[in-house]
């Protein structure tokens, strides 16, 4: 079905980004609101974190896939790409 008003081009790029968006919501890394995790920072050290939620609109701006994590020493949360993720045994 065609969306009305929508030229050829617009069309095809809207297409397009959905195809990319399912491609990121395609990967699975298994974790769900309240795991504990750990984060992976620049200097390879691990901080430990709670997984909240997977960042939806990381795939609108050309990033890879992302997360929010909180972390509750530090009382901060961030997002973060989710191969920075590990799972937390506690």
């Amino acid at each position: 079905m065609r969306a009305p008003g929508l030229s050829r081009h617009q069309r095809g790029r809207a297409a397009s980004r959905t195809a990319r968006l399912s491609r990121v919501s395609d990967i699975e890394h298994g974790f769900k609101e309240g795991d504990k995790v750990w984060v992976e920072d620049g200097d390879g050290k691990h901080h430990p974190g709670i997984f909240v939620a997977d960042n939806e609109s990381s795939g609108w701006f050309g990033g890879g896939p992302s997360a929010y994590v909180v972390h509750p020493e530090a009382k901060a949360a961030e997002v973060v790409s989710t191969f920075r993720i590990t799972p937390r045994d506690e």
